[in-house]
């Protein structure tokens, strides 16, 4: 967990904290860490061995080997006790002393004990966990199994599954596990909705996407809904999954768009392929080896280019490399930050943390330095 350290200096931004109208950002003294805020002045001096991400007003911190959280006044408000301590989601965070996993809430109060390794985070309000080392009535190890908890730390999905993803975010799509060869997607109480075999070449699991899993039939493909019904009928020769709300499928010789109720789209919304989530109205996309972003009709905002890289949008600016430099464009693909960093993060909460030939600054939304390191905080 130590190594939290290194990924720290590339976080861009923190979240607010209730009430106090600001958000904190982490620098670093030697191999002390600190914060400042928007403004650029340090709340907090570098005296941390590492530090987390904010969520809901807490900041989980390393003082030596162990782990408390901090508000974001800075105040010590968990006792850095535990030898790891995750992030706080919806009013839970996960924490452990030697073997046992236990769930707190943001004052610090045991919510509940789990018997189980922790795994991730939770989703849709449940937790993954991994049961080893249990035996059957006959003294007979029983091999790894996968469950999830609630927000009280209780069982509510029995360790069943000899493999088992996380529930995602989206409700109208199900988990998958694998119990004796089969793919099994399985809603929040664990009953199993829709079972795919995975054949004697052990085939990987597709997901669901967008409320939709590719499904194949005999001869044709269809997509079945978190029900476990045909939400489009198996009438294809071939399909992909959905991404952003479009899929490609196989009728006859041609390769054709749909939406998610099946519904032929316009040719002209697969000439353009998205390829990042949708960020402030918009999404990054490429076509032929070009890059930009396209609107929720799936039209260029402005047109594509040859960029190295590029990322979505946040605050209104979306970070690209061009000539091995960084640099932001605003909505309307204008250069609003010329391309003059080695490195760059996304902004987030206004600040955005950027490599110079100077060293490790902060910038605002108008490329100006709030901070440098070295500076004294300003």
């Amino acid at each position: 967990m130590r190594a939290m350290a290194s990924f720290l200096l590339i976080s861009a931004g923190w979240a607010a904290g209730q009430g106090t109208g600001d958000y904190l950002f982490p620098i670093r003294d030697g191999k002390k860490f600190g914060f400042i805020n928007r403004a650029g002045t340090v709340v907090v001096s570098p005296q941390f061995d590492a530090v987390g991400d904010v969520h809901e007003g807490r900041v989980p911190v390393y003082v030596g080997q162990y782990v408390g959280y901090i508000d974001l006044a800075g105040k010590m408000v968990i006792e850095a006790k535990y030898e790891d301590a995750r992030d706080f989601k919806d009013g839970r965070a996960v924490v452990r002393i030697d073997k046992q996993y236990s769930l707190i809430d943001p004052s610090g109060k045991l919510v509940g004990n789990i018997p189980y390794r922790v795994l991730g985070e939770f989703h849709q309000g449940l937790l993954r966990v991994q049961a080893s080392g249990q035996v059957d009535a006959a003294g007979k190890k029983l091999p790894t199994r996968y469950g999830f908890v609630d927000r009280q730390g209780k069982l509510v999905i029995e360790p069943t599954f000899v493999t088992a993803g996380e529930f995602p975010e989206d409700p109208a799509d199900l988990p998958v596990g694998a119990i004796n060869r089969e793919w099994c997607y399985f809603d929040r109480t664990g009953k199993i909705v829709i079972r795919i075999s995975m054949g004697p070449n052990l085939n990987d699991a597709d997901l669901f996407a967008n409320g939709r899993l590719r499904v194949k039939d005999g001869f044709t493909w269809g997509y079945k809904d978190a029900t476990g019904a045909w939400a489009i009928a198996p009438k294809y020769n071939d399909a992909q999954n959905f991404q952003n709300g479009v899929a490609l499928v196989q009728e006859k010789d041609k390769w054709v768009p749909i939406d998610v109720h099946g519904n032929v789209l316009p040719e002209d919304k697969k000439k353009i392929h998205v390829i990042g989530a949708y960020s402030e109205g918009l999404a990054l996309a490429t076509d032929n080896g070009l890059l930009g972003w396209v609107d929720a009709q799936g039209k260029p905002a402005f047109p594509l280019r040859k960029y190295q890289e590029a990322f979505g949008y946040s605050d209104g600016l979306a970070r690209f490399r061009l000539d091995d430099l960084w640099g932001y464009l605003d909505k309307s693909g204008k250069i609003a930050i010329p391309n003059v960093y080695d490195a760059a993060r996304d902004f987030d909460h206004g600040l955005a943390r950027v490599d110079t030939h100077e060293g490790i600054a902060y910038i605002d939304t108008k490329g100006r330095v709030v901070w440098r390191a070295g500076e004294g905080g300003r």
